[in-house]
């Protein structure tokens, strides 16, 4: 139980592997772009109605934004597969796992400065 399994990856392999699996969410259609979502209230609801106007109601979705805002974290909290993330904890097996990721545009631009 006390075994390390984990594996020393080159900084230029995982930049490499990210970008790919970038291109390829892009390439599946299942990366998104959008403005960032401002709630008044940190109300379920409201995050769930806003969801469901870009459809994406029904499917496990990862948030990327810059600095989330704290109704935006308490309202995701009862969602079931919904995930917020900011650009510097985006890991591959997040990309991977969630049918869509949502990135805001200032999160894109720090991702493409994180990858490039």
């Amino acid at each position: 139980p006390d075994e390390n399994f984990s594996q020393k990856i080159n900084r230029k392999m995982y930049r490499s592997g990210m970008c790919s699996i970038l291109s390829q969410l892009c390439r599946d259609s299942r990366f998104l772009v959008i403005d960032p979502i401002e709630l008044e209230l940190p109300k379920t609801k409201l995050l769930s109605f806003k969801l469901k106007q870009m459809s994406l109601s029904s499917l496990s979705v990862l948030m990327v934004c810059v600095n989330p805002s704290e109704n935006l974290v308490l309202a995701s909290r009862n969602l079931l597969g919904i995930a917020i993330l900011e650009p510097h904890q985006v890991d591959p097996l997040s990309l991977v796992h969630f049918d869509r990721v949502v990135v805001d545009a200032g999160s894109l631009a720090a991702l493409q400065e994180m990858f490039e």
